[in-house]
């Protein structure tokens, strides 16, 4: 049984505030791979290889960061999803999850932490009961790491379209297929499912989500991963471990 470390459930249907946590539960799910989940809320950092959730301990081990992760999965359990991938589409997933994961992530970060409805203040599953001056001290934080990354420094409209171009890009690669390499769901599904659906279910304003909807292709495809994969026990609470 493999126990997955996230932050815990947020915003009605989100399992967690961390695409990257969505990412290896869905591909879990994908990969009939059993798992539990423990939350840790905002004493997350205490225990964290890394720095950084999420994290794994299966078999007296503990792995961290979704990609170590994800490959550590497929060595244990066998890779059942990726197993008749060519060359060229192993390619393609590499890159396409480069871009979500190292790009369209920091486009993300920068809406959250500076939008005025503020989604991470009193959050339930991560700051839920922080007091104002720990809040403001992590969103200082945050927003100081996005600027030194350098996605801080562009305008809003700069912004727009960087993030739309990405979203554009993931609506062509998609096209009319009911997974982003076929009909059958591989590995990269987990990464596309955890960031479209935080995008396209967004419980705050969001000029991602808006430009999102310009896509139906990724709208339905949002809709029917959330049906085959998470219908039953969406934010796994039946999973769910008492934390220590």
């Amino acid at each position: 049984m493999v126990l997955l470390f996230r932050f815990g459930p947020v915003w009605n249907e989100f399992s967690c505030s961390s695409q990257f946590v969505l990412k290896i539960e869905t591909y879990m799910r994908m990969a009939s791979i059993d798992y539990n989940v423990k939350s840790l809320g905002v004493n997350w950092a205490e225990s964290a290889p890394k720095g950084k959730l999420p994290y794994i301990e299966h078999d007296g081990r503990t792995i961290a960061d979704s990609n170590i992760i994800l490959a550590y999965l497929k060595e244990v359990f066998g890779d059942t999803l990726d197993a008749d991938l060519s060359p060229a589409d192993r390619v393609i997933a590499h890159t396409s999850r480069r871009m979500v994961e190292e790009h369209l992530w920091w486009v993300m970060a920068r809406e959250r932490w500076w939008s005025p409805e503020n989604p991470y203040w009193d959050t339930p599953g991560l700051l839920k009961d922080v007091d104002q001056e720990t809040y403001e001290a992590l969103r200082d934080d945050s927003q100081r790491k996005i600027i030194e990354h350098g996605i801080g420094a562009f305008t809003e409209d700069e912004l727009d379209q960087r993030g739309k171009d990405d979203l554009e890009a993931l609506s062509i690669l998609l096209g009319d297929k009911h997974h982003f390499q076929g009909e059958l769901p591989t590995s990269l599904d987990a990464t596309m499912y955890a960031f479209l659906m935080h995008i396209v279910r967004a419980p705050y304003h969001s000029r991602l989500k808006d430009a999102a909807n310009t896509f139906p292709n990724l709208v339905e495809y949002v809709s029917l991963m959330k049906s085959e994969w998470f219908s039953v026990d969406p934010v796994s609470a039946d999973k769910e471990m008492a934390a220590q």
